[in-house]
């Protein structure tokens, strides 16, 4: 989980938004394994 009140984790935040809106959108979080149906 993010902690907001951690700086790093507001620009790592900042950053990830930026790739997803600006960029090619498709982010990953290391080690996601989506849900099973």
């Amino acid at each position: 989980r993010l902690n907001l009140a951690d700086s790093r984790a507001r620009k790592y935040l900042q950053q990830q938004m930026e790739r997803f809106l600006f960029e090619d959108g498709s982010v990953e979080a290391q080690g996601y394994v989506p849900p099973s149906a």
